[in-house]
């Protein structure tokens, strides 16, 4: 993949999870759930707390697949680069901050896992 197809996938990646995502919830997914709990209650929760907790994972799941972790996992630091020019774009660049630093977070600790798992392997092959 060429640097320019991992940039504008950032961009459309980013413009898809901020303007799409929050249209598709609110038309379809959030009445669905509403009608689905309706006014019944489970065990203390009352329904709209019910309902607000689904949305949530709705979002969640959202997230993981359009979010800044998955732009960087899935097109690299071009997509990154591209998820802050959409922010840029959207007139809001401050918006970015947390994809940015939830990202970098994600990949500090996948390094140092995946350090941890080359230093096993390598301990483990001396043994044989």
């Amino acid at each position: 993949m060429g640097v320019v197809v991992k940039f504008s996938a950032g961009v459309a990646m980013t413009l898809l999870f901020v303007i799409v995502v929050p249209y598709i919830t609110d038309t379809y997914i959030t009445p669905y759930i509403t009608a689905a709990v309706s006014d019944s209650g489970f065990l203390f929760i009352s329904s709209q707390t019910l309902i607000q907790i689904l949305i949530f994972a709705v979002m969640i799941g959202f997230m993981l697949l359009l979010g800044g972790g998955a732009v960087f996992r899935w097109f690299g630091i071009f997509g990154i680069l591209g998820m802050i020019v959409a922010y840029y774009i959207l007139g809001d660049v401050t918006r970015a901050i947390i994809p940015l630093i939830s990202t970098a977070i994600v990949w500090v600790i996948f390094t140092i896992l995946r350090k941890r798992k080359e230093k096993k392997k390598g301990e483990m092959a001396s043994k044989s």
